[in-house]
């Protein structure tokens, strides 16, 4: 199991929520949903819900486990590997733009994935590189994929909104 780092989780959490209404110049009181990866995150979540919703001015914060469908009309920011924020937004953003912003990021976490690979993938990475990197390299392209598959889906849950 891997270990949660409460402060910094919930830190990022925050973070996310607050960007998601700037980014989307919002000064509503909106619903989050928050999609935790496993039970050990959605206890963490719920521990400091009431922080989160109060901090970052929501109507709501709802974790939901992987396995609870998100509602149609959120939009999405990748918090961590172990959560994506999910804000009721549908009739309220232009989505298009965003499935463009979506798009960009994809291609950036595929081109950071490639070079990490190119790199992992020489000769003489096994011996000239520290085992430390190593596995730094590797966590790296672990959390580059899992971001690159929320980042997807949230593609197509704008477009399930067009």
């Amino acid at each position: 199991m891997v270990s949660i780092k409460q402060p910094e989780c919930i830190d990022s959490l925050l973070k996310k929520v607050l960007f998601c209404c700037l980014i989307f110049s919002l000064h509503l009181s909106l619903p989050g949903y928050l999609e935790c990866i496993d039970s050990a995150t959605v206890s963490l979540v719920q521990k400091y819900s009431l922080q989160i919703q109060t901090l970052s001015y929501s109507q709501a914060i709802i974790p939901l486990t992987a396995n609870q469908p998100v509602p149609e009309g959120c939009a999405v920011a990748i918090a961590s590997d172990r959560c994506t924020v999910n804000l009721m937004l549908k009739g309220l953003i232009d989505v298009e733009k965003e499935v463009a912003k979506l798009m960009t990021k994809k291609g950036d976490l595929e081109k950071q994935m490639e070079k990490l690979r190119e790199k992992m993938a020489k000769n003489d990475y096994k011996e000239k590189v520290p085992v430390k990197v190593q596995e730094q390299d590797a966590e790296k392209l672990r959390q580059s994929q899992t971001e690159l598959e929320k980042v997807k889906e949230a593609v197509d849950n704008f477009r399930k909104m067009m």
